[in-house]
């Protein structure tokens, strides 16, 4: 039997446990370790370290470590005899060697960074920045998650080299950041940056002098930024910085700086997730936006064997945008769309699912049924819908519904029943909110009524799936 895992410890418990009876050494993949940055500096993690047996102490077989380090100052009366920024360094570089012979084959290495109340002052902000840069040293796969950026100065980054997994999660930039990437530029395969504050994709294809980054390896890229993006210069027109990209995911509420994401690798993506601001391909269909048109051509020239492609407009409320994205649905094979905060009538529904044949996955506010077709009523609009439209969207499978703009009403169950008796595979539609309850019974109410009874068979499989 191999184990996965094993623990050492430093805070909040008194000592390090680095072996237990339990565990077989040579067996181990896997460390986590958990400890603070000031046992650390001051030598005390790599004392306790020293102390176990060559048995004891070495995991051949280990290629991932977890730190869990935290970000703790000591009291002050211990601040007597404490190390200066020498001997911290020292002591630094020597735990992290102990570490790269304790687990030799380590490629991996993740960090969680987690700060006391009022973060780090001045005695450890120096010593954090030192400490990441040793450790992302050890393996060519690094995964970084902070609330607080770490305190790299230039000439710790630049010895970070040769990354092939680069997965950054901060709610601070990080000031050097952009420099950490662009220096692993042709070693990286997988990108991914999840951040509260500007980071712009220029940055990333533009080191300090002006001059060009390209990633010819980097096949999966995760870029999230929550907050606004700065105009920066123009990227460089026409450059295809990413020519080996497969897998794209892209998130932002807020718009883009340049157009640098959507040039030259739409033929290459076989997999693409896109949460967008709707108002942009809005602008574009209305001929408003250069950035939207590009993002919206991109979209369009995407390769047919792409296997996975979902579309997210976020944070805008335009009952418009369901219906002049149909316009394009010729040549877009979405199979995931969500429209969160965007008012849908039953028949903007119908219009997108007819035109995305591959769409399986619908998010929307609860619809509602919108003008009456000509010559229907309440009572003939379910033999209406079932024999001109059925069977439509037989990949379609799943409604995700919000209640943040409308209340859960018989109307919205009644778009769900309908759009039920014309898609043959629809099977879920799920609240995403405290009214689940209500809905569910309204739903089963509607079912029974006059209108859908006959239909009931078809129905009730929808119901008692939740």
């Amino acid at each position: 039997m191999v184990d996965d895992s094993v623990y050492i410890k430093r805070r909040p418990l008194p000592q390090i446990n680095v072996y237990s009876g339990r565990y077989n050494p040579h067996l181990v993949r896997e460390l986590n370790i958990k400890l603070d940055i000031d046992s650390i500096v001051t030598g005390d993690t790599l004392r306790q370290l020293s102390r176990a047996s060559y048995n004891e102490g070495i995991f051949p077989l280990v290629r991932t470590i977890h730190f869990e380090i935290f970000m703790l100052e000591p009291p002050e009366d211990e601040y007597v005899g404490y190390p200066d920024d020498t001997r911290a360094h020292a002591n630094i570089v020597d735990f992290v060697q102990h570490i790269r012979r304790m687990a030799p084959a380590t490629n991996k290495i993740w960090t969680l960074i987690k700060y006391g109340q009022g973060g780090l002052t001045r005695h450890l902000k120096n010593h954090s920045g030192d400490l990441m840069t040793q450790l992302y040293q050890i393996g060519s796969q690094v995964q970084h998650s902070s609330s607080e950026p770490s305190v790299f100065n230039m000439d710790q980054v630049a010895s970070v080299r040769n990354l092939v997994h680069l997965d950054y999660y901060t709610e601070k930039n990080c000031e050097h950041l952009a420099q950490l990437v662009r220096q692993n530029a042709p070693s990286l395969q997988y990108l991914r940056i999840v951040i509260c504050e500007p980071l712009d994709i220029a940055e990333l294809i533009r080191d300090e002098s002006g001059a060009y980054v390209e990633y010819p390896c980097l096949h999966t890229m995760e870029h999230q930024v929550m907050a606004d993006l700065p105009d920066l210069l123009p990227a460089f027109e026409g450059a295809a910085p990413f020519p080996s990209l497969r897998r794209l995911v892209f998130r932002t509420e807020y718009s883009y700086g340049d157009d640098t994401l959507f040039r030259g690798n739409a033929a290459t993506l076989e997999s693409l997730r896109l949460r967008v601001e709707t108002k942009f391909m809005i602008d574009d269909m209305q001929g408003r936006s250069d950035i939207a048109r590009a993002l919206v051509q991109f979209v369009l020239g995407i390769a047919p064997h792409a296997s996975m492609r979902e579309v997210e407009g976020h944070n805008y409320s335009d009952e418009t945008f369901p219906l002049e994205l149909s316009h394009f649905s010729d040549h877009i094979s979405i199979q995931v769309l969500s429209l969160p905060r965007t008012p849908v009538q039953l028949w903007d529904v119908v219009s997108l699912i007819g035109s995305l044949p591959l769409l399986s996955d619908l998010h929307t506010q609860l619809p509602t049924l919108g003008d009456m077709p000509t010559g229907t009523s309440s009572a003939t609009l379910p033999a209406y819908v079932r024999s001109k439209y059925a069977p439509m969207g037989k990949r379609f499978r799943c409604w995700r519904l919000d209640c943040e703009l409308l209340c859960v009403t018989e109307e919205s169950a009644q778009c769900v029943l309908l759009l039920a008796l014309i898609c043959p595979n629809f099977g879920c539609a799920a609240l995403l909110d405290s009214e689940r309850g209500k809905f569910m019974d309204m739903l089963e109410a509607t079912t029974y009524s006059d209108e859908f009874i006959q239909y009931g068979p078809r129905l009730q499989g929808l119901i008692f799936r939740h």
